[in-house]
């Protein structure tokens, strides 16, 4: 099942509802939005057009491209293009419009983006380790998209030679091709996938005298809601080679409503042992009713919902600092243009601050200030000497603009935090 975070409300349709006392997620019915989480493919969807048919394009140059019609089944309030189209290697961001008329003769046209990751790490180069000398070694190309239609070259480079390179054909929906070459030599073979200005590369020893040394890049997770959408595949590129990137955004979740959360960032942990854990969260309606310690119900947005927040934030922080082994940097969401909105976020924002103190490892990012430090909400944002529009229509997230300068930010400061970790203390 596809959520999706609109472009025009910043309310989420999840499988879990919208609360009842959303009141301004509901001022709003007219929303359109992208949805990148899902691997390879983009889907889109709009709000407020009821039965109508509403057409999906694509903005590429100056003309739209017809990705295709939806039309929403009574009763259901959004109309859904699953796979409008896919990522590429080419075009990052990606802009996209729908069009509807409405019943009354109404005629709507709303717009939105959105940044899918580069081919950096598109594709998993499978090699052995090492052969015996005239042995065949057989070398396996997957695209972790699955979406093929595309053709990298495969550049095979013996030992003290120059390299053999020829196309990989991935046809269209096709995941996996291969390659098959002989160790006639022994040394230190290489074998170098070519995308664009994009190499992945593995070694292959052939003869027992010769080895070949793995160094797995550290894992930097990143997670939460909607508002580190975009932030994760900025930020994959600028960390490049330093750190292996991995994205679990899950759209319209909210700290406050069950403990989703507290008991996802034990499985995420588990599973990934990431080094550093960078997370935003907050976007949604994250106003739910908390139970204090003192077993009481706390609403939003007072003292007791206050510690009641952070006492499930610390939990998570806890978390993600595996023991010692792992570093936090928490992102407070950017000021929302709404003033309810903007009353949740301040809360959130001292929850946060409340959860980090004391916890070495975790960093408190405030977006929030950073975007709006006079505590008002701007559009515009003054970056290296220019004035950047940063935000979204929605008047809730960062638009791409936006999340390229805080993955820009942070990504010194990941680097730095990895680099002490890797380094010996001192004697």
């Amino acid at each position: 099942m596809c959520v999706f975070v609109f472009a025009a409300s910043g309310a989420s349709a999840t499988g879990l509802g919208v609360a009842p006392s959303d009141r301004v997620a509901a001022a709003s019915t007219i929303r359109f939005g992208a949805d990148t989480t899902q691997t390879g493919v983009i889907n889109l969807a709009f709000s407020g057009a009821g039965d109508a048919p509403v057409k999906f394009y694509e903005r590429v140059g100056g003309r739209l491209k017809l990705l295709g019609t939806g039309q929403a089944a009574p009763g259901v309030p959004a109309t859904v293009l699953k796979d409008a189209t896919t990522w590429s290697c080419d075009r990052l961001v990606r802009r996209f419009t729908a069009k509807v008329t409405l019943a009354d003769g109404t005629h709507l046209k709303r717009a939105t983006s959105a940044r899918t990751v580069s081919c950096t790490r598109r594709f998993e180069l499978r090699a052995p380790r090492r052969v015996a000398p005239g042995a065949v070694a057989r070398v396996r190309v997957v695209d972790r998209w699955k979406i093929g239609s595309i053709r990298p070259s495969l550049c095979i480079t013996p030992p003290q030679s120059k390299p053999a390179c020829r196309r990989l054909v991935f046809p269209r929906a096709v995941a996996i091709a291969a390659r098959a070459f002989r160790a006639s030599t022994s040394g230190r073979w290489r074998v170098e996938l070519q995308v664009r200005d994009h190499r992945v590369r593995a070694f292959v020893a052939v003869g027992a005298a010769t080895s070949t040394r793995a160094t797995l890049a550290p894992v930097v997770l990143a997670t939460g809601d909607s508002t580190m959408q975009g932030i994760d595949s900025f930020l994959s590129d600028e960390l490049g080679e330093h750190a292996r990137l991995v994205s679990d955004v899950r759209l319209g979740s909210a700290i406050s409503r069950g403990n989703f959360w507290t008991k996802h960032a034990v499985s995420q942990t588990k599973h990934q042992r990431q080094r550093v854990t960078v997370i935003s969260v907050g976007a949604a309606y994250d106003a739910f009713p908390l139970t204090t310690a003192g077993a009481a119900i706390a609403e939003c947005c007072d003292a007791p919902w206050i510690f009641a927040y952070a006492h499930r934030v610390r939990r998570m922080m806890r978390t993600y600092l595996r023991g010692g082994h792992g570093r936090v940097f928490w992102l407070t969401p950017p000021l929302p243009r709404d003033p309810e909105r903007q009353r949740i976020m301040t809360a959130i924002g001292y929850a946060v601050e409340h959860a980090a103190t004391g916890l070495t490892g975790v960093r408190v990012v405030r977006v929030d200030r950073r975007f709006s430090p006079d505590g008002s909400y701007t559009d515009v944002f003054r970056y290296r000497g220019s004035d950047v529009r940063v935000r979204d229509r929605d008047g809730i997230h960062l638009n791409v603009s936006g999340t390229a300068i805080v993955a820009r930010l942070l990504a010194p400061a990941i680097q730095q935090a990895l680099a002490a970790m890797n380094t010996p203390r001192a004697r």
